[in-house]
């Protein structure tokens, strides 16, 4: 299964939907901070599950974390604002060891970071809008249980 994973797009669809027609992924997770351009990729691929939750700057309804089980892997969802993200790792890595993930997808630092730290796997795919930083996503392949994950 391939999941293609985006965050903070601030309005910039372009390179999602670039990265959808590249990737052909099987599920999207859609870490925050523009939830409706999350909403409007999902338009874009019906076919497509995707998993969204709001970011900071979302004031819209919508959940703010997630529990995703995919492939036999267990994801949990956050923007990473609630954890404290720009200031710490110890928040996210707490809240997916407390929901039993095997890796927390996070955004809202609008870095990429895919690295094991306080014994969880976290895993931010950067910003899909370019804002402050270079673009970026990630891409996740799980196959029976087992976890593969790229910065692109």
């Amino acid at each position: 299964m391939k999941i293609c994973v985006f965050s903070d797009s601030h309005g910039r669809l372009g390179q999602m939907v670039e990265a959808m027609e590249n990737e052909q992924p099987d599920m999207v997770f859609f870490l925050g901070d523009n939830y409706s351009d999350g909403k409007a990729l999902a338009a874009a691929y019906p076919e497509v599950p995707m998993h969204l939750v709001r970011g900071n700057c979302d004031f819209c309804p919508g959940p703010d974390e997630l529990f995703v089980e995919a492939g036999g892997a267990h994801f949990l969802l956050v923007h990473g604002h609630r954890q404290y993200a720009k200031s710490t790792m110890h928040w996210l890595a707490d809240a997916g060891k407390r929901k039993g993930a095997d890796m927390v997808c996070f955004g809202h630092t609008h870095q990429g970071l895919n690295d094991w730290e306080e014994e969880m796997w976290l895993f931010n795919p950067g910003t899909a809008g370019g804002i402050y930083n270079r673009m970026g996503y990630g891409v996740i392949q799980v196959d029976n249980g087992k976890i593969r994950a790229d910065l692109k």
